[in-house]
């Protein structure tokens, strides 16, 4: 008998760091617990969330190797437009995703595992399956630094609303088992800061989302920094130059805020209208506390359904 070849994959325009290390912690323990020779690949590149502070660690994802006989696992996704290119619908065995709103859909597939629940980073539920498993040996130091970084970057340091007690519990546990300081919090943010500004146009180019969201421009960028003190905005506005309406939701770290930049006609008033918020000009708003790329456009999508 041959054995079973399974993929874990994620997106397909890019993979932010919650899947990436997601992806990778998840080959592990199915090595660990499956008979499948299981891989961790996809089509899409790393955005700026995965600097060279994490890959140089010594997990990384394999080759893209061609299989017709293979199945896949999605990580991270679950709204079929944003599978990776290499994945076909028949052959899923397996969804796991923190972006609710296609339970429903995937309930129609009975073949289909799926696991889709509202929590902070889609790492802290590896982590969870990696405890339920009873494999910690797993959990060593640079695993322990990929599944922190995942939580960090989707949680905005622990510190945005999505963040649950379980995302809590995973990332505290995780410094104690892989025997990581709290110094690395900084660290890295500070890379994913410096390789952003190492190519800004590029950075933000590769992470645009393009999709529509009730009042909300449909061309929607995101960065998050510690500051403002290395943020470009001649370079930012040449980026959206071509673009009739657009949004940058720039996430401050330190100050605690979103800078919302904009652009276009009668993008201020709808977004002043969205936020009950006055903008500090014609291409500001800044919210008292901040608030994730998703997170904005669930907001719009709710006020929009009203």
């Amino acid at each position: 008998m041959n054995m079973q070849n399974i993929v874990i994959t994620s997106g397909c325009k890019y993979v932010d760091i919650d899947a990436y290390a997601s992806m990778i912690a998840y080959r592990e323990l199915l090595k660990t617990t499956s008979d499948a020779n299981v891989i961790a690949s996809t089509t899409a590149t790393p955005n700026q969330s995965v600097p060279p502070l994490i890959l140089d660690l010594k997990y990384s994802l394999d080759d893209l190797t061609k299989d017709e006989n293979c199945k896949y696992i999605l990580l991270d996704v679950s709204n079929p437009d944003f599978f990776d290119t290499q994945v076909t619908v028949d052959k899923i065995v397996e969804i796991i995703d923190h972006h609710t709103g296609f339970e429903q859909h995937w309930a129609s597939y009975p073949n289909i595992k799926t696991q889709i629940e509202f929590i902070g980073s889609i790492c802290t539920l590896i982590y969870e399956k990696i405890i339920e498993s009873g494999h910690t040996e797993i959990l060593d130091t640079d695993m322990c630094k990929l599944l922190i970084a995942g939580i960090l970057d989707n949680t905005l340091n622990l510190k945005s609303s999505i963040t649950t007690d379980r995302d809590r519990v995973a990332y505290n546990e995780l410094l104690k088992l892989g025997n990581v300081s709290e110094d690395f919090c900084k660290e890295y943010f500070s890379a994913c800061e410096s390789g952003v500004m190492k190519d800004f146009e590029k950075a933000i180019r590769d992470d645009l989302k393009v999709e529509k969201a009730g009042v909300l421009p449909e061309v929607i960028g995101q960065m998050i920094v510690l500051n403002l003190d290395n943020f470009d905005h001649e370079k930012m506005n040449k980026i959206f130059a071509d673009y009739p309406e657009w949004m940058m939701n720039v996430v401050l770290l330190e100050e605690g805020k979103s800078y919302i930049y904009f652009g276009g006609d009668g993008v201020k008033q709808r977004l002043e209208h969205l936020f009950d918020k006055r903008c500090e000009n014609d291409e500001l708003l800044i919210l008292d506390k901040f608030l994730l790329r998703k997170q904005i456009m669930e907001k719009a999508r709710e006020a929009s359904s009203m």
